[in-house]
């Protein structure tokens, strides 16, 4: 199976990027379905049953033992990555907990043996893929709120209409106050 870590946005909120990105580019490359929106935290790759097993076991021992807190992030700027034609939404700003989160993950993938993830991380939601160039930039800047519940480990499985992600499982974090 091949495998990620990521935050997965409540229905309203995975709209709400939909709705803005239609609006602000219409047709632009390829657009991520609404249904497979997410904010990558750490990419695992291919992994069989048994070491998904162990990984999710080890995420339940760090989970029990510190479990970070949830983070809420705001949506504000928009990127493109030539090199594999992805046009994103992230944040400009986000908490230390998310990175901390990112690379707790990448060292648990590691440990299950699958390839390592050397790139910086930037926390993003893919809106569109096999972009050409950047799409012009949109005349209203995005300013949508993510609020993280959970850390959700998906499989990425690909079909006849194109990729389909699916959540696993998932682990609710404590809420700040």
């Amino acid at each position: 199976m091949r495998v990620f870590f990521g935050i997965e946005p409540d229905p309203s909120t995975a709209l709400a990027i939909g709705d803005w990105r239609d609006r602000q580019f219409g047709p632009a490359a390829r657009p991520v379905p609404v249904a497979n929106l997410h904010l990558t935290l750490a990419f695992g790759g291919e992994l069989a049953l048994p070491a998904i097993d162990q990984l999710c076991e080890r995420v339940d021992n760090w989970l029990a033992q510190t479990p970070p807190p949830a983070a809420c992030v705001l949506l504000d700027q928009t990127g493109y990555w030539p090199g594999n034609g992805l046009y994103w939404l992230g944040p400009r700003q986000w908490p230390d907990t998310l990175d901390r989160q990112a690379g707790k993950l990448r060292q648990l993938l590691a440990s299950a043996h699958t390839q390592r993830d050397r790139r910086r991380f930037q926390p993003h939601i893919t809106l569109f893929r096999r972009c050409a160039q950047a799409p012009p930039l949109p005349a209203q800047p995005p300013a949508i709120s993510l609020q993280q519940r959970e850390i959700a480990l998906f499989e990425s499985r690909r079909q006849r209409e194109g990729v389909a992600y699916h959540v696993l499982t998932s682990w609710l974090l404590p809420q700040e106050p």
